[in-house]
């Protein structure tokens, strides 16, 4: 093992970040050790921006929707980083890079998981605009510091595919040539702090056939917006793909996430009837709702927040209270080394 030394700059203090056999930080290294072992402790639950904005605030000291409800925080924390590469001061969904960096940071240093996505735009075959836009998101990810300097481990999805973007429309052989062009540019740039991973929003066609052999795990995005929602089809749905995603991610030693939520949860029975038989019977790394934003009329909410009704909040803490869940209180040790 290497041990690196971080010399103080600014406010920064003298520290140690070691660097493991693989090229990556000992604590990116065991995360990654960890997510395996951990699931047979549990799913861990999160949420995309769950400490960063909920319904009527954004970017608030110690908040999230989860903390007001249960008096616990998420396990996993997500976020978006299209426009990062750009040079933009804000992502695709409006909020500040600066509030990313700080809000991972301090999730970081409280034990969540961290999760990243990044949705890039067309570089039109342009080889160097794409060595730009990947420099650029190394140099966000590699800054995902602490006061100490020790790196941020970091869950990145690069080119999640989702049937809208240009990269989606992409032959096979193409995509995994763009992903693999792309891991070879991070590592180019030293990124260290970095497991890398393929998300795809679940379709009943092509189901994981983009699949890069690089990819280390692998999230399935399946979501139900409050004007598409069909809570039989929603149950059938996850029925049929996770046995057949698990055992996918089995067989080439990954660990499978889910990103999910049926949008303004219509159904109070949600989270107890639906979802705690599936962290039962199923092995998942994780499950990540999707955000909580805009104000009390809009809607937009995947898990409740005060007021949002008691018959939903009540499902919503048997989700908490049950025995396969792990929230952030639970959560211990994903960043040491196992024994």
């Amino acid at each position: 093992m290497i041990t690196l030394t971080i010399s103080s700059c600014g406010n920064k203090k003298n520290s140690y970040d070691e660097i493991a056999s693989s090229g990556r930080t000992t604590r990116t290294e065991n995360m990654k050790s960890n997510l395996t072992t951990f699931t047979n402790k549990g799913v861990m639950i999160g949420q995309m921006y769950g400490t960063l904005e909920g319904i009527g605030w954004k970017n608030e000291k110690s908040r999230s929707d989860f903390f007001s409800i249960c008096h616990d925080n998420p396990a996993v924390n997500g976020y978006e980083l299209s426009g990062i590469e750009s040079g933009k001061k804000k992502n695709s969904d409006d909020l500040p890079f600066s509030w990313i960096a700080k809000n991972a940071i301090n999730a970081f240093k409280h034990g969540s998981m961290i999760v990243m996505n990044w949705t890039a735009p067309d570089y039109n075959g342009n080889k160097d605009v794409l060595k730009d836009y990947v420099k650029s998101l190394s140099n966000f990810i590699s800054s995902l510091q602490d006061s100490y300097g020790i790196k941020v481990p970091i869950v990145l999805y690069i080119y999640p595919v989702d049937g809208k973007s240009w990269y989606s429309q992409l032959s096979i052989d193409k995509y995994k040539k763009l992903y693999e062009d792309t891991k070879e540019m991070l590592d180019d740039n030293k990124v260290t702090n970095v497991i890398l991973g393929y998300s795809e929003t679940y379709e009943n066609n092509a189901f994981l056939e983009r699949y890069p052999e690089d990819a280390e795990i692998i999230n399935i995005t399946y979501l139900q917006t409050k004007e598409h929602i069909n809570i039989k089809e929603y149950k059938n749905t996850l029925a049929t793909f996770l046995p057949k995603a698990i055992s996918y991610a089995q067989e080439h030693n990954n660990t499978l996430g889910l990103t999910t939520g049926i949008e303004s949860i219509p159904d109070s029975n949600y989270f107890s009837n639906i979802l705690m038989p599936i962290f039962e019977h199923h092995r998942l790394a994780y499950v990540m709702f999707g955000a909580n934003h805009g104000d009390y009329k809009s809607g937009h909410f995947y898990t409740p927040y005060p007021g949002e009704g008691n018959d939903k909040i009540r499902g919503f803490m048997k989700l908490y209270n049950n025995e396969h869940t792990i929230f952030l209180s639970k959560l211990n040790g994903l960043y040491l080394e196992s024994k």
